[in-house]
């Protein structure tokens, strides 16, 4: 499932990591020094994307030029997060209007596609502002400072978070997944960029609020970006990064979901929060570390804040629930539940989110072991017959329309005009009966259900009509949820064309499937 929907489909990859071997000299008054990563993200027969990543080693700067030159013939199509010239061989990127500043030991990114034949070595030299980069700095002139200055936390509110579970889910509303972003990673070092997508910007949040949808739910990996035992340290540009984006959203009055997204995975490399394994007395000090950190960096924050503990956390097999995997799923909800709490400040009343096997309704509503975290440690202040957990599912029922990549099962629903092309399962009556299922078990016991995930992929060329499908899908879940209390996420990777799941072109901000948007929000 990672591989077909959460990674932008692409024929091969490959990975390069390169700084410079030029001597690096003093620009006039001002000490220097660079180091570039440059990343080819992804390749196929012509053509390639890359991802580069200038830090700058000297003193602050304002405004950058990156230059560098192709050794076989390959140029830039197409650059996001700068400006591109090119002659021959010689390539200039310069900064985009707003990041052109460059604290010392901070850094600056762009993107591009380009096109090649034959080979595609790495390009060299790199030169920022004429200083060539070689990963060390000149003497500084003046004492640098560490990290860029951090965007500031939001004010902290007054008392403990309020609000029913009714006026929850009403605030949620209709949400939208910022999908391959921060759970992107290369070899298990997470990165925004590494699947394709280009930099979080607020003009792509400002589209995705002008467009109607009330949360952004951001899956977020650790990964690598995690020290070593016993203190388990996140990198704090890691760290700062995922609360920049988080104020992206939040300041401007959306709800926020940040969740630990890629850490369960097997087919991820670094992954670590495994079930199945014979390490679990490491693996829960581990988890509740980091998430002791996550959740102190937003204790402040108010109720439109939501830390969900982890996502589709299983062991694998698609099978029935195994034990005592169930049981470390359990314990690491309860782990979460109790870590976040004792942090403090407005975590105390905040309403977290937990899932079951997998997020998989079956699993999660029926009998196969599900326990809902006990909640010991929140505030005295929240009302005792109230809630403050929320159950996680997600819904990408039939798959053969939903998710698998060809081009059988291109209709759903009762307006489908070709009955070869339509599932002969998971129709109207099926989703229904499922949403009642977590209605019955949850919701009726006054723990609110959010659908985290749901959608379909692309497959007009195959089936010029099936965009239609796709937003009788979206219209008819999001409609069955409401008419059982659930609030709903839409999974965006921001992959557009054949396969992609992709509401907006992030690189424009601009929307490109407003159908389907139209049909969200007319649920």
């Amino acid at each position: 499932m990672l591989s077909l929907r959460k990674v932008l489909t692409m024929a091969t990859a490959a990975l390069v990591a390169v700084a410079g071997s030029i001597a690096v000299t003093s620009q006039a008054s001002a000490a220097a020094g660079c180091r570039v990563d440059y990343t080819v993200t992804n390749q196929w027969q012509t053509g390639f994307g890359a991802n580069v990543q200038v830090t700058n080693l000297g003193d602050p700067i304002t405004a950058w030029d990156l230059r560098f030159s192709f050794g076989a013939g390959q140029t830039v199509t197409q650059l996001w997060n700068g400006s591109v010239t090119q002659s021959g061989a010689a390539v200039s990127v310069r900064n985009a209007a707003w990041n052109g500043s460059i604290a010392t030991n901070g850094s600056a990114s762009f993107g591009f596609n380009g096109a090649f034949s034959g080979t595609n070595p790495t390009p060299s030299p790199f030169t920022l502002n004429g200083v060539a980069c070689t990963g060390s700095p000149v003497t500084p002139s003046s004492t640098p400072t560490a990290t860029p200055t951090p965007t500031p936390t939001p004010s902290p509110t007054t008392g403990p978070v309020t609000g029913t579970a009714a006026q929850l889910v009403a605030g949620l509303g209709k949400g939208w997944n910022l999908g391959n972003q921060l759970e992107a990673n290369v070899n298990g070092i997470p990165s925004e960029t590494a699947w394709g997508n280009p930099v979080v910007t607020s003009a792509l949040i400002d589209r995705v609020k002008a467009a109607g949808f009330t949360t952004i739910r951001i899956p977020v990996s650790y990964l690598g970006k995690i020290g070593s035992a016993p203190s388990y340290t996140v990198d704090p540009a890691w760290l700062g990064r995922i609360q920049e984006v988080v104020n992206l959203a939040y300041d401007r009055g959306l709800y926020v979901i940040i969740n630990m997204h890629g850490d369960g995975y097997k087919s991820v490399s670094g992954s670590w929060l495994i079930c199945d394994s014979s390490s679990q007395t490491t693996i829960k000090a581990k988890y509740q570390k980091v998430w002791q950190q996550v959740a102190t960096k937003f204790q402040g924050y108010g109720g439109r804040l939501i830390l969900e503990s982890m996502n589709e956390n299983f062991d694998g097999q698609y099978g029935a629930p195994t034990q005592p995997c169930y049981s470390n799923i359990n314990a690491y909800n309860q782990v979460f539940v109790d870590t976040v709490r004792q942090t403090g400040g407005n975590n105390t009343s905040r309403w977290l989110l937990v899932p079951g096997w997998n997020t998989n309704i079956d699993y999660t509503a029926g009998s196969y072991g599900f326990v809902v975290p006990t909640d010991q440690y929140r505030s005295s202040a929240v009302p005792s017959n109230e809630k403050r957990l929320m159950i996680s599912a997600h819904y990408y029922d039939p798959w053969d329309f939903t998710g698998t990549e060809d081009g059988t099962i291109t209709q759903w629903g009762p307006n489908a005009t070709n009955a070869a092309k339509k599932s002969t399962w998971g129709q109207q009556d099926f989703m229904d009966a499922q949403l009642k299922k977590m209605y019955d078990k949850f919701t009726a016991n006054g723990y609110p259900v959010f659908i985290g995930e749901y959608g379909s992929i692309d497959k007009t060329a195959f089936d010029s009509t099936n965009t239609r499908y796709r937003a009788d899908y979206a219209r008819t879940l999001v409609a069955t949820a409401k008419k059982y209390g659930a609030a709903t996420a839409y999974w965006d990777n921001g992959h557009n064309g054949q396969y992609g799941f992709a509401l907006f072109d992030r690189r424009t901000a601009t929307v490109t499937q407003q159908g389907i948007i139209d049909a969200i929000m007319s649920s």
